[in-house]
């Protein structure tokens, strides 16, 4: 039996962004840490993460 992890993030936009910029570059952040965690056996992605109301969800196994 696969556990299911569900990491809920609050969709905050950066603060203080030049003009035009991607209000949510945090994202990617999130997604290369769970990547390296993939790397290290320590976990795996479930699925593409998605915004959910007012979060974004990434999904673990």
């Amino acid at each position: 039996m696969a556990l299911l992890v569900e990491i809920h993030v609050p969709l905050t936009p950066t603060p203080n962004l030049p003009p035009g910029a991607y209000p949510l570059p945090w994202i990617e952040q999130v997604e290369d840490f769970l990547v390296d965690l993939e790397e290290e056996g320590a976990a795996e992605s479930y699925d593409e993460g998605t915004s959910f109301g007012a979060y974004f969800v990434f999904f673990l196994m």
